[in-house]
């Protein structure tokens, strides 16, 4: 064979074997046959699972050991910078707490309301107080006298503090007085309608009650507006009967919106002035005795006459 073709054979070989070489060691090849060496070899595969055990439960034991004999600083972390409570034998210590004043118990459950008004004596105002100001109303004792009464007695019992507005419905009307804040609630009474001739005119304030019923709890609505249809000569529906009016504060009501809360509600009381003279004591029986020795005078002179007639 010439000298040429057998290095060209050589190379061809050479060449051949270099590239079998190279797949060998091709990373993740079919023809893969590398197999690292100790201690690589112990961080692939199931040697490395086993490794990386063995390495975790030597360090957890390590360190337990090394707590125990670590001295405890717990306790010189500053006192406010953690969370603290009571020991048991200091709040057994502690003083009692004070028991709840029955002037600061406010009842919201009657049975009847107790007659607190004098309507031919005295005129009543209402002033509900509210984070927008106050609203001072003038109530119709002499026109609808067991409707304000009801009121008064509720308000001087501080039924209505603390409840909220909880129907405001623009243009129309704003209503509170339920103790639940549902629109369902009452004092535990009723008390019947008071018809009357007064109209829903803006900022009058009547008793709201269920369809047609005649009577009434402790729910109560001011009028934004005229409302002819609550009327009592209305035909469309239900009657409602004012029982006041409000005075001051009409920028409040306006302001009025659903959720907010009667702070309180005070009466306030003033003497009538067109209320009837009382008679002092004493006077009907000195009336009595004029009238007795008026008597007796005539009684006389008719005695005296007789005598002279019979004289006669």
């Amino acid at each position: 064979m010439p000298p040429n073709r057998r290095r060209q054979q050589r190379s061809q070989q050479h060449r051949g074997q270099r590239q079998r070489r190279q797949r060998r060691y091709v990373s993740g090849g079919q023809g893969q046959s590398f197999k690292p060496g100790f201690p690589m070899n112990l961080f692939t595969g199931r040697a490395a699972l086993a490794t990386f055990a063995a390495v975790g439960v030597v360090l957890m034991v390590a360190g337990i050991s090394l707590a125990a004999f670590l001295p405890n600083t717990g306790g010189d972390a500053d006192i406010d910078e953690i969370p603290t409570a009571p020991a048991a034998e200091e709040t057994a210590a502690a003083e009692p707490a004070e028991e709840e004043d029955a002037a600061d118990v406010i009842v919201r459950n009657y049975e009847f309301a107790d007659f607190v008004i004098k309507p031919e004596f005295e005129l009543y105002t209402a002033t509900i107080s509210t984070s927008k100001g106050d609203i001072v109303i003038e109530l119709f004792a002499d026109i609808a006298p067991n409707t304000v009464n009801s009121f008064v007695f509720l308000a001087e019992n501080r039924f209505f503090d603390g409840l909220i507005f909880h129907r405001v419905v623009d243009n129309f009307v704003v209503q509170g007085g339920d103790p639940t804040g549902t629109g369902r609630g009452g004092p535990g009474y009723i008390t019947g309608d008071e018809p009357n001739e007064v109209r829903n005119e803006a900022w009058t304030l009547s008793m709201a009650k269920g369809a047609g019923q005649p009577y009434f709890g402790s729910q109560f609505f001011i009028n934004l507006k005229d409302n002819p249809g609550l009327d009592f000569d209305t035909e469309r529906g239900d009657r409602f009967y004012p029982f006041g009016r409000v005075i001051e504060g009409m920028e409040v009501v306006n302001a009025i919106v659903e959720g907010d809360v009667m702070e309180s509600v005070t009466i306030s009381r003033a003497p009538n002035p067109d209320a009837p003279t009382p008679t002092p004591e004493g006077e009907e029986g000195a009336e009595g005795d004029e009238e007795g020795e008026a008597d007796a005078e005539d009684g006389s002179e008719g005695e005296e006459a007789g005598d002279e007639d019979a004289g006669n």
